[in-house]
């Protein structure tokens, strides 16, 4: 049975309501006048504090796609930086403004300012503190995702501070220091286990290093790959991330998780995003939980078949195999033009455990369930609920855990970084990678292949890196791409490595041959027509009566074909894609937040 992901809720937002009083004195930063009393004497014990932190887990992150990435097909341009990209309409007058941002960062702060009046141990009282300061540190590292430079606040505000209320942004240098103290300090007090249990629902020191290895990873890259920033320190960023790894790692604690029921290996990938549990999972570190009795869904049943479908381009970056080796997909004789079926076969384990395969049966459902063409022809199912009271038509309550932080992310920090420093050993490999590759039964890594082979097609996406280990920086690339696909990382991958302009190359989905019947199991039997405007499939149901086949007209369809009569499904929305400017890699300040507060600076690139 599932523990409750927050403890004390009436008392947690019994408490939100009676200190947290909200008022808009300023648009750009919420203010709220101080209820002093009833915070100086809620905030004693570390009972209290506990109580307090709690909502913060709300706050952690739960991704189950790549939107606005080169690995999805989307109709509907539903993530404000695919908008920008694609449409280029995304603007200072226009942006939203940030004032949201703030509310979050106040409710941490409130508390981090008030652990002074609280009394205990000081073990117990750091640990919360250790907490406060890895959620700011989360938060802020997410607004430097996005502004790059952005005000520090160590405290909340009140009405009177006008200097700090209408204080310019601070250099991203001084902002990311501050982010990595507040990680250091939740490394060194944020305790590793709970009761004498290493928790996977609660912050542990481990889940602490998790978060510092991922952070500092991003930060290194960004600061190596993006010469715009002048900042020139990224290696050690890079060591950080490494060593907190390596840190993590050395604990024996984790373990790439192998098994998924009775001797079940090939589909254990799997089961990391659709188990109802994963708190007894030991490759997860943190976890968000989910329980359908006290109410704390999701709706993972939406990645299928519903708003976004996945790219051709990641479907082509799994290996293959052939006589016994991991190749290129690219290596495999006609593979521009294998049917739906075809480009499966003899394939890393984890596509078919990503995409959906022909023979797909949605939970619950005995009818074979078939891709919808109109967002590209390559349904997700990674993530996808496995259970039909989860899928179910009127809204689907998932209660699925997702992970937070896995071992996997880890071995690829640690692995990435090492690369980028040009220390990367086959040691390392077998460490780290060979585990993910085992998993599913594909070839361990070789680094002198890797190093002495580049990958042409690997290279012409990444023509930037500069590493003495370039081949084994661009394998691991890959790698990455494939065992975290689906999970959030992509986009942040491809802006810190300064090739998001592949996020504006319009994506593709399957390939169609040709007009008219489609088999896309390989069974002989087509499951779809395809036509200009409905011609000639009166004949095909009567060549076939009984079979269910679904239709598609070119001229009423959201999509065409890039060959015109042959070719991958394109989405015709995403045609007029835009260029890819430097400025895109950061969101603008509105102008409504520079005219509440003259002192704010847009980014030299949106001005």
């Amino acid at each position: 049975m599932k523990t409750k992901l927050f403890k004390h809720r009436s008392l947690v937002l019994t408490l939100l309501a009676t200190i947290l009083l909200v008022s808009c004195d300023d648009a750009f930063l919420d203010v709220r006048p101080e209820t002093e009393i009833t915070a100086d004497a809620f905030f004693a014990t570390p009972a209290d504090l506990e109580i307090y932190s709690n909502q913060f887990y709300t706050y952690l992150p739960d991704p189950v796609n790549d939107r606005g990435s080169d690995n999805v097909v989307a109709t509907a341009i539903d993530n404000e930086y695919a908008y920008m990209v694609m449409r280029g309409v995304v603007n200072p007058d226009n942006v939203g403004q940030w004032a949201a941002h703030w509310n979050r960062l106040r409710t941490i702060n409130f508390m981090l300012e008030r652990v002074n009046q609280t009394t205990g141990n000081a073990a117990d009282i750091n640990h919360f503190v250790g907490i406060g300061r890895f959620f700011r540190a989360m938060h802020y590292y997410d607004l430097v995702r996005q502004y790059s430079d952005v005000p520090w606040y160590g405290r909340t505000l009140k009405t009177t501070d006008n200097e700090l209320l209408f204080k310019s942004q601070d250099p991203r240098a001084v902002v990311v220091d501050s982010i990595m103290a507040d990680l250091a300090f939740a490394v060194e007090h944020i305790k590793p286990s709970i009761d004498g249990k290493v928790s996977k629902t609660r912050l542990t020191k481990y889940a602490a290093l998790a978060a510092q290895s991922r952070i500092a990873l991003e930060e290194g890259t960004t600061r190596k790959y993006r010469k715009e920033l002048g900042l020139n320190d990224g290696n050690r960023f890079l060591e950080v991330s490494r060593n907190a790894a390596k840190q993590l790692m050395d604990t024996g604690l984790f373990s790439i998780f192998t098994v998924n029921g009775a001797g079940e290996r090939k589909r254990a990938y799997e089961a990391l995003f659709n188990s109802e549990s994963l708190s007894g999972n030991p490759e997860m570190i943190l976890i968000r939980e989910y329980n359908l009795a006290e109410g704390v869904t999701n709706t993972k049943k939406a990645v299928f078949n519903e708003n976004t479908g996945l790219s051709r381009d990641l479907m082509e970056a799994y290996l293959a195999v052939q006589n016994g080796k991991a190749v290129p997909f690219q290596q495999v004789a006609g593979y521009q033009t294998m049917t739906y079926w075809q480009v499966f076969q003899n394939r890393d384990p984890r596509l078919n455990q990503t995409f959906m395969q022909p023979g797909f049966k949605m939970p619950g459902n005995p009818k074979i369930a078939y891709p919808n063409w109109n967002i590209g022809g390559y349904p997700q199912v990674k993530s996808y609920p496995t259970d039909a009271d989860q899928i179910d038509l009127a809204g689907g309550r998932g209660h699925t855990d997702n992970p937070v932080f896995r071992l996997a992310e880890v071995y690829l920090n640690y692995c990435e970084a090492k690369a980028e420093l040009g220390e990367l050993t086959q040691a390392d490999l077998d460490l780290a990678i060979k585990p993910l590759r085992d998993r599913v039964g594909m070839p361990a890594p070789v680094l002198a292949d890797w190093l002495a082979n580049i990958d042409a097609r690997l290279a012409g996406k990444y023509p930037n890196v500069t590493s003495a280990q370039r081949g084994a920086v661009l394998e691991l690339r890959r790698e990455r791409r494939v065992e975290l696909a689906c999970e959030g990382f992509r986009l942040n991958d491809l802006k810190r490595w300064k090739v998001a302009n592949l996020a504006a190359e319009t994506p593709v989905g399957i390939y169609i041959g040709k007009l008219g019947a489609v088999d896309i199991s390989g069974d002989g039997v087509p499951e779809f027509y395809i036509s200009e405007a409905g011609e000639g499939m009166e004949q095909v149901r009567q060549q076939y009566p009984g079979v269910e086949i679904f239709e598609y007209k070119l001229n009423a369809s959201p999509f065409e074909l890039t060959g015109g009569d042959k070719g991958f499904i394109r989405i015709k929305a995403q045609n007029n894609i835009f260029s890819f400017p430097e400025k895109y890699y950061y969101r603008p300040v509105s102008n409504q937040d520079i005219l509440v507060n003259p002192n704010l600076k847009q980014h030299p690139l949106w001005q």
